[in-house]
């Protein structure tokens, strides 16, 4: 099965029909609209960057006026059989000397389960979240593709001395612009010559590097990551890594369709090299943290942290440098900064994606997946400003009942004889923490609204807006978390101060007006 010629994504009509394959040359050349169709948001999500990064390697347009029209109208036919002509024996999977992001010949005692190949360690307590059951004991040759490459590129290794991904040991956030439909939402994602020269300066000397597949990394290998090219970083694979095809057909437990062959097994080797330095991948954002004079850059992850990703909003699209008032830098990914260049002030609102999986770093084992769409209104790439003051508004509302519950839970102690002057609930029940669960599910709706609809030049009224609506869902949760205990003699007092704590933090939380002027973020005292 070869990624440029055979049909190996499956979609379905965006206005509505059965779910198919197409080949990439359909989905670039063709005319109808498609949205991507797998039961996984994770593979999903895989899918999406594997046909991004392929359209990249072939068709990497030389400026952004040729990525405007390549993101407004199809390809031709022929401009695309003549794209892939040098790259047709890179992207067959079952290539006899080298198979698509694969290793031939695998020194390994006993085959692998297809289902270690997918997100998630078979056994772990977390594997049927992660990892539904049966939905990976057979894989056609697409999705086994689209698993490759989601283990080289978005999941944590394999474990036990496996390498990570060239975006580090934590499961990095990839960040993609969402188009009005998937060959737009290709196009979008694909970054053109120019800007290419400025976030990889190396990137013509290296333009000629082929795929790990091609040119295997060497065992012990020392590599400066700025000796690694655009196409082969992409296309990264960290593990050596063989598919053992079965003969007979079968049906694809990912995508559900027929498929001859299907692959149940694989090879896996690990073997050691090291890397230096940060690769600029174009699909995630950066951090730099300074600790002790020391700048430590790192792809931003979700870690272990349950918080939606709006929690993150500011660090995944402004651009924050390091000085005197702050600690942690962040830069957004390229394709977010690529995107206003292109259409300047005529640019729309921004719809983004935003996925990833929730992990210790360092660690395979994978606790939860993320995958979500938010919608910026246009302006928002010039005022950043106020896409970080709506984030700060949300998380300062999370806090104030958390900070209030807390104290309830807690009580107060003297700190002479340390005994408790209030007596708290204990924390048998864990009010806090339900309570941001809560927050954080009934909050989603009026943030991800306000994001959509806010002007961001002048964000006071729809600011206000959402200052109403949190604190209304912020007391309402409080009420319900101590409802059960209103009548309790023992804690009416600490009820009473834990009530006053939450009117401080939601009252804080309002705009405050100096004199001589109102911008709509303020008050008059």
């Amino acid at each position: 099965m070869n990624l440029l010629t055979d049909q190996w994504i499956p979609v379905r009509p965006l206005e509505g029909g059965g779910a198919e394959k197409i080949s990439l040359q359909e989905l670039l050349c063709g005319g109808k609209k498609w949205e991507l169709c797998l039961p996984r948001d994770d593979m999903e999500l895989a899918a999406l960057q594997l046909a991004i990064c392929i359209t990249q390697a072939i068709l990497t347009p030389r400026d952004a006026a040729e990525l405007r029209t390549h993101i407004a109208k199809p390809l031709t036919t022929d401009k695309y059989a003549e794209a892939i002509k040098p790259f047709i024996d890179w992207f067959q999977l079952d290539h006899p000397k080298f198979p698509f992001m694969q290793v031939r010949g695998v020194a390994a005692k006993d085959p692998t389960p297809m289902d270690k190949l997918m997100a998630g360690l078979t056994g772990a307590t977390n594997c049927c979240f992660v990892n539904e059951r049966g939905m990976s004991d057979n894989l056609c040759g697409g999705c086994a593709s689209i698993a490759l490459f989601n283990l080289g590129s978005c999941s944590p290794s394999f474990g036990g001395g496996f390498k990570p991904g060239l975006r580090g040991p934590a499961s990095p956030i990839t960040t993609l612009i969402q188009g009005r439909q998937l060959r737009e939402t290709i196009w979008l994602n694909v970054i053109n010559e120019e800007e290419l020269e400025h976030i990889m300066p190396w990137h013509k000397k290296t333009q000629q590097q082929k795929i790990t597949s091609l040119e295997p990394i060497q065992a012990s290998e020392k590599i400066a990551a700025q000796e690694i090219g655009l196409v082969r970083g992409l296309l990264w694979q960290p593990a050596q890594v063989e598919l053992m095809p079965s003969s007979a057909e079968g049906t694809c437990d990912c995508c559900g369709f027929k498929s001859k062959p299907v692959y149940s097994t694989f090879r896996k080797a690990k073997f050691n090299y090291t890397i230096e330095g940060v690769w600029p991948h174009p699909h995630s954002p950066k951090v730099t943290i300074k600790k002790r004079d020391e700048m430590k850059e790192m792809f931003a992850s979700f870690g272990t942290s349950t918080a939606p990703s709006w929690t993150q909003l500011a660090r995944l699209v402004v651009k924050q440098q390091i000085d005197n008032d702050n600690t942690e830098g962040h830069q957004p990914a390229a394709v977010i900064q690529q995107v206003h260049k292109l259409y300047g002030q005529q640019a729309q609102k921004l719809h983004l994606i935003v996925g990833g999986y929730l992990n210790r770093a360092g660690q395979a084992s994978i606790t939860g997946r993320r995958h979500e769409v938010f919608t910026l209104n246009h302006g928002w790439d010039q005022n950043t400003h106020a896409v970080k003051e709506l984030v700060s508004l949300g998380i300062g509302y999370r806090g104030a009942i958390t900070s209030a519950l807390f104290f309830f839970c807690k009580g107060l102690k003297d700190k002479k004889t340390n005994t408790a002057k209030l007596k708290g609930l204990g924390d048998k029940f864990d009010l806090p923490k339900v309570a941001e669960i809560q927050f954080y599910r009934r909050s989603e709706a009026t943030v991800e609204n306000t994001l959509a609809n806010i002007d961001f030049a002048n964000p006071g009224l729809e600011l206000t807006k959402m200052r109403k609506a949190l604190r209304r869902i912020s007391t309402g949760i409080f009420e319900e978390s101590v409802r059960p205990y209103l009548n309790d003699p023992e804690l009416i007092k600490t009820l009473a101060v834990a009530r006053r704590t939450l009117y401080k933090h939601l009252n804080n939380l309002e705009p405050q007006q100096v004199k001589g002027g109102n911008n709509g973020n303020t008050k008059t005292p």
